[in-house]
């Protein structure tokens, strides 16, 4: 068998924030040093120092509550990855909670701090959503787990120190630099260091597993379905990502997803890349073209933050 990529999408930061006066807080930017602290329990409290010099400004003293994933998680494992490559806390956290320091892992630690254990998307998404609960929290969570509960999510920074937000193009701009590991896993390196100022840095993809040898029940007589299948879902098929909260395939993963159907015994022949229907090759995204970024507070060009809706854009 080997992965071939289905999806791409978005691990958004998910949050649930008042300020003085009772009104929701919508923008929010978060620096991957940052991130690390908050979810490795350095920082404790939204008014904290690293957080203002993000914003340009002091949010509200309130205790943050980093909400994790209690159950094993593909989410949790390219969060964490994430920490690993890009901050300097992920280590030695790892080491004292027992898990690689190196590498992600799938079993969030739980148990420290503040945090707060939830099992699932729907769970650490709840938890931040709920009015009684809720307050000061923030999750890590695919970024349509937000936008069905209309809350807001933190605009990350990037390598080109533009604070991006998860939004379709962001994430396909983002994993243009994904490449192949020898499994044909994804390796996400190119993606959190991609300059771009439109990439979102923490952007991954999803997988199926298909065969590429005849084994019961697989046989080549099955190939052109499964093949003509997979060339729909790479191609036309991802039109529907962005509706659902998710992000179309960029051109160098559904190549990689070709190549990969072209091992499947039986399989027929695939399109023409230029023929391919992704709206990442036809340019055609459902919402928008205009990219979410944000230069660092009080650059020049510096712009307002998006409002309530999840994934809002922002004036170019």
């Amino acid at each position: 068998y080997q992965y071939l990529p289905i999806v791409a999408g978005g691990t958004a930061l998910m949050f649930n924030l008042k300020d003085a006066s009772g009104r929701q807080v919508t923008a929010l930017r978060l620096s991957p040093e940052t991130i690390g602290k908050i979810f490795t329990g350095e920082i404790s409290d939204w008014s904290d120092p690293a957080i203002t010099a993000d914003n340009g400004k002091a949010l509200p003293a309130k205790r943050i509550v980093p909400v994790v994933r209690s159950d094993g998680s593909g989410t949790s494992a390219q969060f964490s990855a994430y920490l690993a490559k890009q901050t300097s806390t992920w280590a030695s956290f790892a080491k004292a909670q027992g898990v690689s320091a190196k590498d992600g892992t799938s079993n969030y630690p739980q148990g420290w701090g503040n945090s707060v254990a939830q099992k699932g998307s729907d769970g650490v998404a709840n938890f931040v959503a709920n009015t009684s609960t809720g307050g000061g929290s923030i999750t890590y969570v695919e970024t349509a787990y937000a936008l069905q509960r209309g809350f807001p999510v933190a605009a990350v920074k990037n390598a080109s120190a533009n604070y991006t937000l998860p939004t379709p193009a962001n994430v396909a701009s983002a994993l243009t630099k994904a490449t192949l590991n020898k499994d044909r896993t994804q390796n996400l390196t190119g993606v959190y260091t991609n300059k771009s100022k439109s990439a979102y840095p923490l952007s991954s993809y999803s997988y199926m597993i298909v065969p590429i040898s005849e084994a019961s029940p697989f046989s080549a007589a099955k190939g052109p379905t499964l093949s003509e299948f997979i060339y729909y879902f790479l191609c036309a098929g991802q039109q529907k990502a962005e509706q659902l909260g998710y992000a179309p395939l960029p051109k160098n993963l559904v190549e990689y997803g070709f190549a990969a159907a072209a091992k499947i015994p039986g399989a027929t022949a695939a399109p023409a890349i230029d023929s391919c229907a992704n709206p990442t090759i036809t340019g055609d995204f459902l919402v928008t073209k205009t990219v979410a970024t944000t230069a660092a507070p009080g650059a020049p060009g510096a712009t307002t933050a998006p409002g309530k809706t999840p994934g809002a854009t922002l004036a170019p």
